[in-house]
């Protein structure tokens, strides 16, 4: 009887689980992830980053921009294309030409920052966006000094978050359905 009582030391036990490092790090990273996209589809604000809020705004803007577009695709016919090699007298009209269409973007965006939306947000991405145009004007004015040097250079644009600046400006326009506010080409009208 002492028998059944007796319990064997050799017998095969079951393994006890272990919680390793790794296994811990890795449901964590995976919980971490799975909370992201719950808050990122459930919670997160839908609204675009460029988006101004002032309806009012975004409809009298594409108004105020559709005019100006209009006054700069009158300065010049560029259907007849690209005029590779230009003479002196070429490149100072041409010079003449973009000068004109920058003229007139100023124009255009100082009416169109002559009235603000009531709120801060609003108000800080319409100055975000003017000082982004600013480098087009900016970009626009070296190029026809260049020009009126008879340096023939493509026009080129500043770099901002490894593109050209009217990329930010064309996604800010896209946002706010202003699609005359758009930057032009070089001439003003072309793109």
């Amino acid at each position: 009887m002492t028998d059944l009582l007796h319990t064997d030391d050799t017998a095969p036990t079951t393994p006890k689980r272990r919680i390793t490092f790794t296994k811990v790090v890795l449901t964590l990273v995976c919980l971490l992830l799975l909370a992201m996209w719950v808050y990122a589809f459930g919670f997160a604000s839908k609204k675009a980053a460029y988006r101004v809020d002032d309806a009012a705004w975004r409809e009298r803007a594409q108004t105020v921009c559709q005019r100006y577009e209009a006054q700069r695709l009158e300065l010049v016919d560029t259907s007849a294309g690209y005029i590779a090699e230009p003479t002196n007298e070429q490149m100072i009209q041409r010079a003449d030409v973009v000068d004109q269409a920058t003229d007139i973007l100023v124009a255009e965006l100082d009416e169109l920052m002559s009235t603000m939306p009531d709120n801060a947000r609003d108000r800080s991405l319409l100055t975000e966006y003017r000082g982004y145009y600013q480098l087009v004007i900016d970009d626009r004015r070296a190029y026809t000094r260049r020009l009126r040097d008879f340096d023939l250079q493509p026009y080129g644009e500043t770099m901002v978050d490894g593109g050209p600046v009217s990329n930010l400006l064309t996604d800010f326009t896209i946002a706010n359905e202003i699609p005359a506010c758009a930057p032009p080409g070089e001439l003003g009208g072309d793109a």
